[in-house]
């Protein structure tokens, strides 16, 4: 007989490590936009809802804001007619496609801010109406978030385009119809 015992049993452990697999904590912003069209006495004629895109410049804008509140902030919305290009985050779906003459509209009011609940998230809301006589036009397909400063009456650009909303079908403003849009943005936090 051995001193060698020659069934062994041995356990072995082995862990690895991947940077990949890690919980990572993660800051995510869900951006959406709310779109009623009211006629003259107030009746509701058309309401969309839906998730639009953040350019570049709106990732930046957002970015720059934490840190450095000089960072011009958004000042209005801009209307087009063009949904030829699906909103992107650079490119010719970073702005305005077709412009609306004299649709830039300043924000109804100051930009709200809310939570969401304990552990939920902020929502930041931004409200623009354009009034009844304001913007007639049987074709809106598009609105931007801008923070052009001062607001002005051109097409815009993608260096102060925050946001953009190409619409599911097309708005028929007539000259007594109302248009407000509603654009939320949500930080939720990990």
């Amino acid at each position: 007989m051995s001193a060698v015992d020659k069934m062994s049993i041995v356990d072995s452990v082995s862990a690895v490590l991947s940077r990949g697999s890690l919980p990572v904590d993660k800051m995510c912003m869900r951006v959406n936009v709310h779109v009623q069209l009211l006629d003259k006495d107030g009746n509701l004629k058309y309401e969309e809802e839906g998730e639009n895109l953040v350019t570049d410049h709106g990732d930046n804008f957002i970015a720059a804001r934490i840190y450095d509140n000089t960072q011009n902030i958004v000042t209005g919305m801009r209307l087009g007619t063009s949904a030829v290009n699906a909103a992107s985050k650079n490119g010719a779906g970073a702005s305005i496609g077709t412009y609306i003459a004299a649709s830039q509209q300043v924000l109804d009011a100051a930009a709200t801010d809310a939570t969401k609940g304990a552990a939920l998230g902020w929502r930041t809301t931004y409200l623009t109406t354009w009034i009844a006589g304001d913007v007639t036009n049987p074709a809106i397909a598009e609105v931007v978030l801008t923070d052009e400063n001062p607001l002005t009456d051109v097409i815009g650009a993608a260096s102060n385009t925050v946001a953009r909303y190409v619409f599911v079908a097309t708005i028929d403003k007539q000259v007594g119809d109302s248009l407000a849009v509603t654009w939320n943005i949500d930080f939720l936090g990990a």
